[in-house]
């Protein structure tokens, strides 16, 4: 009796500490892919491990020293988020097929729009009188077509570096010469296309922080 007790308690703990294995053994490659939009958030976690952070249905992991956030509303993977850096590169193959970028250069901008061909509607949190309260960023959406299950691919770059900056005054400069002030500081740029080429030419070299992938993707209002 005790020793079948034991095995039960083995049992129990070999099954609590699986998320933990799949943590230490997971790959980016394996945890941000595509086949993981739509699975549900216990599947999800026996590949990602244990999330680190959640807020609300918004969790985070840490796979390979990346940071990578699932947003699990209703219970299913709907969108995957992963930070940037020289060390966590995404590779979008598995997302949006023959429009991913290579995946083996650095992610920009300029890279999105020449594999995917466009459009990319641009919108970003605040380009002037922001204040310091957060960091800022831009961002540029794109939609896939049908063939791809219309999944989207939102890109941001955090407007805290010289190119970055220097792009963000770049656009806001335009739209101020042919809008005025208050298009800029309202945000009205967010709710309409006519100055996403401008925002394209400026952004174009501009290293990406971070890129969400899904569907129905969150994005800055005006």
């Amino acid at each position: 009796m005790k020793s079948r007790a034991l095995l039960t308690i083995g049992s129990t703990l070999a099954l609590a500490c699986l998320p933990m294995i799949a943590q230490a053994n997971a790959t980016v490659a394996q945890v941000f892919n595509g086949e993981m939009l739509g699975t549900n958030l216990k599947y999800f976690e026996s590949v990602a491990g244990v999330a680190r952070t959640s807020f609300g249905d918004k969790h985070t992991y840490k796979v390979q020293g990346c940071e990578i956030t699932a947003d699990a509303t209703g219970g299913s993977i709907n969108d995957l988020r992963l930070e940037l850096s020289p060390t966590c590169k995404a590779d979008l193959g598995s997302f949006i097929g023959t429009f991913a970028p290579p995946a083996n250069q650095p992610l920009t901008f300029a890279a999105l729009h020449e594999s995917t061909g466009g459009p990319l509607e641009f919108y970003a949190d605040c380009l002037t009188m922001c204040g310091n309260a957060f960091d800022p960023s831009v961002y540029a959406l794109w939609e896939g077509p049908r063939a791809v299950g219309f999944t989207q691919v939102l890109v941001e770059a955090i407007l805290i570096d010289d190119a970055a900056i220097a792009a963000s005054q770049k656009w806001a400069d335009e739209m101020k010469k042919r809008k005025g002030d208050d298009f800029v500081i309202d945000n009205k740029y967010n709710c309409e296309r006519s100055f996403d080429p401008v925002a394209l030419q400026s952004f174009k070299p501009v290293a990406i922080t971070a890129v969400t992938i899904g569907t129905q993707l969150t994005k800055p209002g005006c």
